[in-house]
């Protein structure tokens, strides 16, 4: 029963925090300026090596160390990208739970305002993130099965343990103020008493998404058979919608469980929609 419990629970909280986006469109908006701005570094990161300029690409077809170097440093900025943007809806979304009418500047401005602490945890949350690159890169291209199935292992964990420690890393970092290290420990320590709805939640989002992903995909592909390029359009823009919306519902999940791990209750939000009651184990809050 517990385990069907926490299940049922993290998918009701995934509904209400979609809710709560469709309450604050820009919490959307945060999420596509993210998209937009990852694409253009991510193009502009691949342009030396598409065009083979020299300094890029050697004759033999290797990268030069020069372009590696620019390769890292794009790396750091997507990954400081998405953290800014992400700490913006942290904040809007913590206004919203805590009873305040959020507006699109709030949230810039509560990332701004810890911009020195946002670009040192994105160099690190970029840095571990091509470590565990290479960790799945090594796993795919040996010829050893031995040693790919040790490095897919490896990844799997590293993956999964640092998705676990940085789960509020977040909401400790831009809400209550902390340095990267304070924060990584509340951090783990927030989510060992939340795991079950951490985990149930993102699934359910992800769940919802994948249902109305698909009718979209279909619609898609109709219009495309139609109107041709028209409707690859409009499929590109759908789906950029829905990717946008259900990571913003993420973030707001983020913020819901922290607060009810902070406060001891969920948001009153959360609780006008039906949410009255709330476990995690064997506790009950109301």
């Amino acid at each position: 029963m517990g385990f069907f419990a926490t299940i049922g629970r993290g998918w009701e909280m995934s509904k209400l925090s979609m809710a709560v986006v469709k309450k604050d469109p820009e919490l959307v908006v945060y999420m596509i300026i993210a998209g937009v701005m990852s694409l253009a570094c991510l193009i502009g990161m691949n342009i030396p090596q598409f065009l083979e300029m020299e300094w890029a690409v050697n004759p033999d077809g290797s990268f030069t160390g020069a372009y590696l170097g620019f390769t890292f440093v794009a790396y750091m900025v997507l990954s400081i990208i998405v953290v800014f943007w992400n700490c913006a809806i942290i904040a809007n979304a913590n206004i919203r739970l805590t009873g305040g009418d959020p507006k699109f500047a709030d949230g810039v401005n509560a990332a701004l305002k810890r911009l020195p602490i946002i670009i040192v945890w994105g160099i690190i949350a970029g840095t571990v993130g091509l470590l565990l690159k290479a960790l799945e890169g090594a796993a795919r291209s040996s010829d050893n099965d031995a040693m790919r199935a040790l490095a897919s292992i490896i990844h799997f964990l590293g993956g999964f343990a640092w998705w676990v420690m940085t789960f509020f890393m977040i909401p400790h970092l831009i809400l209550e103020g902390q340095s990267v290290g304070d924060a990584l420990k509340s951090s783990r320590k927030t989510f060992s008493s939340t795991w079950g709805e951490n985990i149930t939640s993102g699934l359910g989002i992800g769940l919802i998404g994948f249902l109305i992903a698909v009718p979209l995909v279909a619609v898609t592909l109709g219009l495309t058979v139609v109107a041709g390029p028209v409707g690859l359009f409009f499929g590109a823009i759908a789906i950029g919608l829905l990717i946008a919306w259900t990571n913003a519902a993420e973030q707001v999940a983020v913020v819901a469980l922290y607060r009810f791990a902070k406060d001891g209750q969920m948001p009153k939000i959360y609780q006008d929609n039906g949410m009255q009651v709330y476990t995690f184990g064997n506790a009950q809050m109301g």
